[in-house]
């Protein structure tokens, strides 16, 4: 078996090629090629491509040369976006040519991908649901997180708690950093009131409107809706290390969504299982994958309301931070290991083979 791989950056080097199809690879030590179009591709027998992909180029090769593996890791065929959201998505796909202008609208580009392709792949169950109708070889995989543990190893609680420095902890992509506005008076005053530190893992500068256009300061933002804790507020660069190092002197991690955004609604529990991988207790919001996972590993205490932060951070002692990470772990162990995962990729080919004789 050859296979092709399309990355989501590169030279491979998004999260979502190095926590996933890079992921089997190696533990398969396979040999495989990275191929930026299909086009590249006709001597192969699979060719793996993300989404951001020009999806309309990959449609008109026919279904036999070579098989198409398709990668969802994000809910946009749940989210339903009005035809000026979505038209604009595939301009901005089409002039940065990942796309094709005749598609029209983005979403029917994907759909179209979804039903010439021989699997799916999806991040979670909630974004099966929405591909369900357009294929039946749908598998549900999520990212590797494994060289996260080293902070877990590292941490210790009781330091931590004799340490007079205190410390909050989030980490994520710079146009994530929105969600924190709606929880930004809440979060401020308790910052300035506890005398903690909070800090941001993200890149310092990053592009607007999904990471594809214009330019913005983390710290521009941050000082905006922080004005009073602003001066407590520390921005790492985002790395492994600076994660793994940052993580290990921190109390809890905080994940706040506004799941009024119906596209950050449909998220998949990665950033949680990754917080748990550092071994931090982590409060957050509830999207329907939060929910799921807390109902599944009992912190539902943990998984707040939009309106109920506040409340939240004003009684934050009684939550037992520290003692709910036992069954997230333990979650972890039984369900999220790097070789769970690399099965689960091998199964998708499996299905693809198997489905050819």
């Amino acid at each position: 078996m050859k296979i092709a791989y399309q990355p989501f950056a590169k030279k491979c080097t998004h999260p979502a090629d190095l926590r996933r199809f890079i992921l089997w690879a190696n533990s398969m030590k396979f040999d495989w090629a990275t191929k930026y179009s299909i086009r590249d591709s006709e001597s192969y027998d699979l060719f793996v491509f993300p989404s951001n992909s020009n999806l309309t180029e990959i449609r008109k090769y026919k279904k036999s040369s070579p098989k198409k593996v398709m990668q969802i890791v994000d809910g946009y065929l749940g989210e339903d976006p009005n035809i000026f959201i979505d038209f604009g998505r595939n301009v901005i796909r089409s002039f940065k040519g990942n796309g094709n202008y005749s598609a029209g609208t983005f979403t029917r580009s994907l759909r179209n991908a979804c039903e010439i392709a021989s699997a799916v792949i999806v991040a979670s169950p909630e974004q099966a649901q929405d591909v369900k109708e357009l294929n039946s070889n749908i598998h549900i995989i999520l990212d590797d997180h494994s060289e996260l543990d080293e902070a877990r190893n590292l941490r210790n609680p009781s330091a931590i708690a004799l340490n007079p420095r205190r410390y909050i902890f989030w980490e994520g992509f710079g146009y994530t950093i929105k969600h924190f506005k709606f929880v930004s008076k809440s979060l401020d005053e308790y910052i300035v009131q506890n005398n903690m530190n909070f800090l941001i893992l993200t890149h310092p500068e990053f592009a607007r409107w999904g990471g594809y256009l214009g330019r913005i300061e983390a710290k521009k933002l941050i000082q905006r809706w922080f004005p009073l804790s602003k001066d407590l507020i520390e921005i790492i660069p985002w790395s492994i290390e600076n994660v793994v190092r940052a993580a290990s002197i921190s109390e809890f991690a905080i994940i706040p969504v506004d799941t009024d955004d119906k596209f950050a609604n449909l998220k998949p529990e990665n950033k949680l299982l990754s917080m748990w991988h550092l071994g931090l207790p982590t409060i957050f919001s509830n999207t329907r994958a939060y929910q799921r996972i807390a109902e599944q590993t009992g912190v539902s205490s943990l998984c707040i309301e939009k309106g109920k932060w506040s409340d939240t951070f004003a009684n934050i002692e009684i939550l037992d931070l520290e003692n709910s990470l036992n069954q997230p772990l333990k979650f972890i162990t039984e369900n999220h290991t790097k070789e769970i995962l690399a099965k689960k990729w091998q199964a998708v080919f499996d299905s693809i083979l198997e489905a050819n004789g």
